[in-house]
């Protein structure tokens, strides 16, 4: 009985995420590219509304304009500069630092999933001055800015 009923949960569960992935017919990076000073230095470490801190959300939508939820969001994050970008929260996880993107190397994050309004967000801090660029996957859409851009912050 145990095995039937997990059997028919997880075949529910198959059904609406792949229902939800399949309606995504865009995926929007809310905002365009973002100028501003960097926070000093542990307040660019941790989530804390510091002058530095940057919020990027994406948007997914169907092909009707309509929110999709449930839609698996991931982040990439590149940085340019020699001293680090930080990522300090998304809406999978907040935490003091989820991660830190040096230059050359790319770090992925896990974006968890879209919320009710089809939205998900991640936030970058910097301690010195940077040029970072954000990438966005929304069930396997690539999101991009109003332009056509990935989202890119540079802090001085």
């Amino acid at each position: 009985m145990k095995k039937i009923i997990l059997s028919i949960f997880t075949a529910c569960a198959l059904v609406l995420t792949s229902t939800a992935l399949a309606q995504i017919a865009t995926a929007e990076i809310q905002g365009i590219d973002e100028t501003r000073p960097h926070s000093i230095e542990l307040d660019a470490v941790r989530l804390d509304g510091s002058v530095g801190e940057v919020v990027i959300t994406v948007l997914a939508l169907d092909a009707g304009g309509n929110p999709v939820a449930g839609a698996a969001v991931s982040w990439v994050v590149q940085n340019s500069k020699e001293t680090p970008a930080y990522v300090v929260g998304s809406s999978a996880a907040m935490a003091a630092m989820l991660g830190r993107a040096y230059k050359g190397a790319d770090l992925s994050v896990d974006g968890g999933v879209t919320n009710e309004n089809g939205e998900a967000y991640l936030v970058v801090d910097a301690r010195t001055s940077g040029d970072t660029k954000v990438a966005v996957n929304v069930g396997g859409i690539d999101a991009k800015t109003y332009d056509g851009n990935d989202m890119r912050i540079v802090w001085f």
